[in-house]
């Protein structure tokens, strides 16, 4: 995958897209992704959109001055920058999550809003989920006698 601007988030495998019990791995791979790429912050909302913020001091638009481009991990895009990074991020959410919608998602507001309605739902649910394997798996015992390829088969 070309790392430009312009590229599409990348799509995973159907076995692969989110479905609400593939948490961990997903939301592993996501975050790998977004760091890669520099948009991190626009899944923990630490990327502002600048439209938004107040500031003391404004610079009037020069046209005949090339305006800086800022990085894909610019903590300080323009308005037009954000946008384009934040629609990124929530296409590479949505797209690799098998239905958004269905699984209670919020596909409307900003990435960070998608990404926070993915962790409240999923996130509590999946740690639950590993301690009770763990708990189960203390508890699994082995009995002299007892069918030993069946007992590794149940660990």
């Amino acid at each position: 995958m070309a790392l430009s601007g312009t590229s599409m988030p990348p799509m995973f495998n159907n076995t692969d897209k989110f479905d609400s019990s593939n948490w961990p791995t997903w939301s592993n791979n996501i975050l790998s992704i977004s760091t890669l790429k520099g948009v991190i912050g626009y899944l923990d909302g630490t990327v502002k959109d600048p439209r938004l913020t107040t500031s003391t001091t404004t610079i009037p638009h020069q046209p005949h001055i090339a305006q800086p481009k800022t990085l894909w991990n610019s903590p300080n895009p323009t308005g037009d920058e954000w946008e384009i990074r934040n629609a990124w991020t929530k296409i590479l959410l949505t797209f690799n999550t098998k239905n958004p919608v269905g699984l209670g998602i919020d596909i409307n507001g900003t990435a960070a809003n998608a990404w926070k309605t993915y962790k409240s739902g999923y996130e509590a649910a999946s740690d639950i989920a590993r301690q009770n394997a763990e708990q189960e798996l203390r508890n699994l015992t082995y009995s002299e006698g007892n069918d030993f390829p069946n007992h590794i088969t149940i660990m």
